[in-house]
């Protein structure tokens, strides 16, 4: 299996042990669930603020905000460049620390282009996010925003994938779409870039109706559009009881569109239960599309030649 959503980082931006990545995703490692995986920070970091008594380790520990923080980047090059040469080719490292309401945001990206050749794409970019959107300072960041038109312009000229983060509502309305025409918006904009919604809209609080239909159309509409199957998401897609007929219906009749993520994030403790709990999801697949959304579509993706 790739692992299509790896935080090498937790929310106070300390980095994983290179060793620890290494052997989670090394296909030389008999004992390693994944044989690969899509890598990258965090683009926020949680303050541990003179009001609170006791130091956070996650974005909901308490109410100091978050801020945006560049340096992640620099963290993941790192974590990276001390992998064994034999395991980096199994990596794909994504850029994510620019403030995505921010016109100048895509200088970042060229940066980081600059000092490390070692990028596949970008992500993964939080948008709207549940509480983190409102613990993040400055402007509430949304897919269609005009600050990340050029960002996702580089994408294009570069063949980048972007994975993108955007609640389909906000909690008070979790059956609904609020968000969505923000994504539609997004997508039509930039037909030539390889997008990957991140949870496919779903958040703690969060749960929009008829999802399995909705993705089909949209799906249908944007064919370089993809969904990362990770997270929140798993909850309502296999649950306590299995996966659902409409989930996988939908991932056969569209299998070149899914891939898989643990969504771990710091330390790599949970990491196999993460990525391998989705077995209960592609197990009741054909093998074709089980090998499509297990692997192929990941290295489609983010191992271009």
């Amino acid at each position: 299996m790739i692992d299509a959503h790896l935080h090498v980082v937790d929310f106070l931006q300390h980095p994983v042990d290179a060793g620890e990545l290494a052997a989670a995703v090394d296909p030389a490692n008999a004992a390693a669930l994944a044989d690969g995986a899509v890598v990258f920070g965090l683009p926020v970091k949680k303050k541990w603020a003179l009001s609170e008594p006791e130091r956070p380790t996650y974005y909901l520990d308490d109410n100091a905000p978050c801020a945006t923080h560049s340096l992640t980047d620099e963290l993941v090059a790192t974590v990276v460049a001390s992998l064994p040469a034999s395991v980096r080719p199994h990596v794909a490292p994504l850029v994510c620390g620019f403030d995505p309401t921010d016109r100048l945001g895509v200088e970042h990206v060229v940066t980081m282009s600059e000092r490390h050749d070692v990028w596949r794409g970008i992500g993964e970019v939080l948008l709207r996010h549940d509480d983190l959107t409102e613990l993040t300072y400055g402007e509430n960041a949304r897919a269609g925003h005009p600050a990340l038109d050029p960002v996702l312009e580089l994408c294009r000229d570069r063949d980048w994938p972007l994975t993108f983060h955007q609640d389909a509502s906000s909690a008070g309305r979790s059956g609904r779409y609020e968000y969505l025409g923000e994504v539609r918006t997004m997508l039509d904009r930039h037909p030539d870039v390889d997008l990957v919604w991140a949870h496919a809209g779903v958040g703690r609080r969060v749960r929009p109706a008829g999802l399995p239909d909705l993705l089909d159309d949209l799906l249908g509409e944007h064919p370089r559009l993809h969904v990362d199957l990770s997270w929140e998401l798993y909850d309502a897609v296999v649950g306590d009881d299995g996966p659902e007929g409409a989930w996988i219906d939908l991932v056969t009749r569209r299998p070149d569109r899914f891939v898989l993520g643990s969504d771990v994030f710091g330390a790599l403790d949970g990491h196999a239960d993460a990525l391998g709990r989705w077995r209960r999801l592609t197990e009741r697949l054909p093998e074709s599309a089980r090998n499509r959304v297990e692997s192929e579509n990941a290295r489609r993706l983010w191992w271009r030649a």
